[in-house]
């Protein structure tokens, strides 16, 4: 759990840095995938079918704002459906048309949610917006919820009866009006999805809200029983077809999605649950404080591990030598770490004793500066007690000279 609290902190960080582009991203492949598919489900106009113009429609909708993203969005859909005929397109003008001023009046904000719930009926997943809007929304969630229901639907029954609702269709121009209303208003299956969408996303909200141990929990699952029962029920009573199989998987992965958005925004620690009461001149106050699960991210210490050559540490060795043999002068502490330094240093100081050998009772040239040297060190360093030692040195040489 530590590594996922880490991992969640680092995901909010580069969130927070890179915020803007990833949602820039983020609108890029929303809106491809909305034309891509589109082209791929009610592609009727040849000309509008081409990748090279969504990937360019789609990168356009990028640096747009929602609103103009769901408007570009709705006149390709308009552009594709009077390709099939001329009342198909004026039904769906007034759909949308409608359900745009009922949207913007009632529940501003948030429009890109007409292009991401379709998409998600196609891919299976149309559960995932109305819990996620039931955690973290309002109850008008309701209304943007509604509308994309029916759109998908709307859509579906133009691409599964297209050749009925056609121009050069069997039926009349009146005869397409009745048919396409029809089959909006008479949709049963619609009717009940939307029902279990609504009531899911309402229980969720409902539950979330309460002032309980584990509501985000307890609200995931119930508003995921909700959608499942629902729609049994309207498989049993009202005699409408849906894969089983397919509603129990979508229930599931949107439970699975809505625990992912759990984690990263209401996770608490209900073990410190604290409970505060206090009052001023009007009311009394009780309040239940749950803090939330935060971990420190580990700070990284870089230790930099420099291997040595052998030629680095013979030079190495050979320092710590030369200058255990110059010891402790003011010299060698100007000579650093410069080997050649150090080795015309080592020169200086040796006695040449190979060329121009001298008596042993003779002191050394060297010798005697290097003694100059290290008493005027001691003098610098030490000051006036350093005199005092050197002159009682000198009184007990000259005594040990007059006892010789």
């Amino acid at each position: 759990m530590t590594t996922l609290l880490v991992l969640r902190e680092r995901i909010k960080k580069l969130y927070a840095r890179y915020g803007g582009i990833v949602m820039r991203v983020f609108k890029f492949l929303l809106a491809f995938a909305a034309f891509f598919a589109v082209n791929r489900t009610i592609g009727y106009m040849e000309k509008l079918n081409k990748s090279w113009l969504a990937v360019l429609l789609a990168a356009a909708c990028a640096f747009l704002p929602n609103g103009v993203t769901v408007v570009v969005v709705s006149v390709y859909v308009l552009a594709q459906m009077y390709a099939v005929s001329l009342e198909v397109f004026f039904v769906v003008a007034a759909v949308f048309l409608l359900f745009f001023c009922l949207y913007y009046v009632f529940q501003p904000g948030n429009s890109i949610l007409l292009v991401l719930i379709p998409l998600l009926f196609v891919c299976r997943l149309p559960l995932v917006v109305p819990m996620i809007l039931g955690l973290v929304g309002t109850a008008f969630g309701v209304i943007p919820v509604s509308f994309g229901v029916i759109i998908y639907y709307m859509l579906k029954f133009v691409r599964d009866n297209v050749g009925l609702l056609a121009s050069n269709g069997s039926l009349s121009m009146p005869g397409r009006y009745t048919q396409m209303i029809d089959g909006i208003l008479g949709n049963r299956q619609m009717w009940v999805m939307v029902a279990a969408c609504c009531a899911a996303l309402l229980v969720a909200y409902v539950i979330r809200r309460l002032s309980v141990s584990h509501s985000w929990e307890i609200a995931i699952v119930a508003g995921t029983v909700t959608n499942i029962v629902l729609i049994f029920v309207g498989v049993f009573v009202l005699d409408v077809t849906f894969p089983v199989v397919t509603v129990i998987v979508s229930a599931v992965c949107a439970a699975g999605c809505s625990l992912v958005l759990e984690f990263f925004v209401f996770h608490l620690d209900y073990s410190r649950t604290e409970y505060v009461q206090f009052e001023d001149d009007d009311y009394y106050y009780y309040v239940k404080a749950v803090p939330k699960v935060a971990v420190t991210q580990p700070e990284v210490t870089v230790t930099k591990i420099n291997s040595n050559t052998p030629d680095d540490k013979a030079v190495e060795e050979e320092l710590f030598t030369l200058r255990r043999e110059l010891g402790n002068t003011a010299e060698i502490l100007t000579a650093g770490k410069d080997l050649e330094e150090t080795r015309e240093l080592f020169r200086e100081r040796q006695p040449d004793s190979q060329s121009d050998p001298q008596p042993e009772n003779q002191p050394d040239s060297g010798q005697e500066e290097a003694v100059a040297a290290e008493e005027e060190t001691l003098r610098l360093q030490h000051g006036d007690e350093t005199e005092k030692l050197m002159e009682d040195g000198e009184v007990q040489d000259a005594d040990h000279n007059e006892d010789v």
